[in-house]
């Protein structure tokens, strides 16, 4: 019996990957892996565009996209097909940064690149940013995991483990709304 919250994580990462107007990185932890990711969906034209958004930058734990944006021309990536968002500082400014990036520029879908730990929330916080911009129906969010960093190990220069993050992702998400954490009961059918 799976609950409310399994669901949910599996339709994030086991959703098709299609195509879409740019490719969003979520610089910061893992930002490395996650840049690698969306070389692989460039090369598979995905998209046109891989933006890369965050602009802290203390390595080894966090890369920003200054960091990141040579790493992606050094394999290939024209400097014209990168955009950086250098002043994000955590998750809901990259929300709220790549929805107003997607409204100038008329983007309509967007892959969103980020740790299998983080994605549940990034994808929340990107759908509550399209909805204030009154945009929630004009652009569509695809969730695209970088799955594959070990789940019992820590990002680079973290202790903790990107299964213990996901857990602190899932507080996170029931904070911001002030509800309380739910249970870990089963789905009503």
């Amino acid at each position: 019996v799976m609950t409310d919250r399994e669901r949910f994580c599996a339709a994030l990462n086991w959703g098709p990957v299609l195509r879409g107007d740019a490719i969003v990185v979520l610089c910061g932890e893992d930002g490395d892996l996650r840049a690698g990711v969306a070389v692989e969906l460039f090369a598979q034209q995905a998209a046109p565009f891989i933006v890369l958004t965050g602009g802290l930058n203390d390595l080894p734990r966090r890369a920003g996209a200054r960091t990141l944006a040579p790493m992606l021309m050094a394999k290939g990536i024209a400097p014209d097909r990168i955009v950086q968002d250098h002043e994000a500082t955590n998750t809901r400014e990259q929300a709220v940064n790549v929805v107003k990036m997607a409204g100038e520029r008329g983007w309509r879908h967007l892959l969103l690149v980020a740790s299998a730990y983080h994605l549940p929330r990034a994808f929340l916080t990107f759908l509550k940013a399209l909805q204030e911009a009154g945009k929630d129906h004009a652009v569509r969010i695809i969730p695209v995991a970088a799955s594959q960093a070990p789940s019992f190990a820590p990002p680079d220069g973290m202790t903790t483990t990107r299964l213990d993050l996901m857990a602190e992702e899932f507080a996170k998400i029931y904070g911001l709304d002030g509800m309380e954490m739910p249970t870990n009961r089963p789905l009503r059918r």
